[in-house]
Formats: C-alpha cells, sequence, structure tokens
C-alpha cells in the first residue's frame, strides 16, 4: 500500500454524484490493475444516493483516499477544480466516476506527459465505446464541435 505521508507524483481527481453503483467498480479496476496513486481525491458533488456511504467506507479501507464534497451540485468542471485545488501531488489525473474510463491506461499517460517536451502541459485519452444515453451523447457531440471549431486541434473527445 502506497505511503500516504510521501507527496504524491500525481493525484487522481474523480468527480462523483450518485456514482454509489460504480465506485467499487472503478477501486477493484485500480488495485486489481495496481494502478495505485498515493493520493485519489474523490469529489462528491451532491450526491443524493448513498455514494457518501461508499465513500466513506472505501476510506476507511484504502488510507490514500480523500473526499471533498460539495453540499448541492456543482457540476463535473468545479468538482474537478475542487479536486484540484486540494491536490498535493504536481501532476494531475482525472478519472470519470462511472467506470467507462479504464485506470490501466494512467501509468502510460503520466509516462508520455513526464517523458515528453518540457513545453508539453496536457496529456488526453480518448473513450471508446461510451455506454451512456442518446441525449448525453448528442450533448457531448456539440460540446465537441463547438471546442474543436475554436480550438482546431484535432482531439476527438475532450469529455
Amino acid at each position: 500500500m502506497p505511503d500516504s505521508n510521501l507527496r504524491p507524483a500525481y493525484v487522481v481527481i474523480t468527480p462523483v454524484r450518485d456514482e454509489a453503483a460504480y465506485l467499487r467498480f472503478t477501486m477493484d479496476s485500480m488495485v486489481r490493475q495496481s494502478v495505485l496513486p498515493r493520493e485519489w481525491i474523490l469529489v462528491n458533488d451532491g450526491s443524493t444516493d448513498a455514494t457518501e456511504a461508499e465513500l466513506q467506507n472505501l476510506m476507511k479501507q484504502y488510507a490514500w483516499l480523500r473526499r471533498v464534497r460539495h453540499k448541492q451540485s456543482c457540476g463535473q468542471s468545479a468538482s474537478v477544480r475542487t479536486g484540484v485545488q486540494a491536490a498535493r501531488a504536481p501532476l494531475i489525473v482525472t478519472l470519470d466516476g462511472d467506470g467507462q474510463n479504464d485506470p490501466a491506461f494512467i501509468p502510460a499517460l503520466v509516462r508520455a506527459l513526464t517523458a515528453g517536451d518540457p513545453r508539453t502541459g496536457l496529456i488526453a485519452g480518448q473513450r471508446v465505446g461510451r455506454k451512456a444515453s442518446w441525449f448525453k451523447k448528442l450533448q457531448s457531440r456539440i460540446a465537441n464541435t463547438v471546442r474543436d471549431a475554436v480550438l482546431r486541434d484535432g482531439t476527438r473527445d475532450t469529455g
């Protein structure tokens, strides 16, 4: 188990809202694949289900988990920002709480960033085989189209 007193090389920030059903799966996936950060901040964004209870159970089991809580939902972007403000590590990794992102890719992304050009400040993975409602997929497609029109960087999905 990582020593929670050491300054971590990177932190995983996971915004969660009503994700009680997925938290254990995501944790088990990280443990199974030995993708164990020294710091993982879960930002509870005003959940109304059993998310808070599941977070409390996980924190009892894993000393390197931290929880930040919004009393009411502020949205994913605000949750990521809250997690970044609470982080102790110099590198930030974001991971959705719904189990659709494979944490096995985290070490490779961190290595790519640290081994890259010193001017590189961001590495992004892309979701494949996303499981979401048609409405959520439509919202994502519109947002990505607008973002691509402005930035023209060729990034397929900035989820």
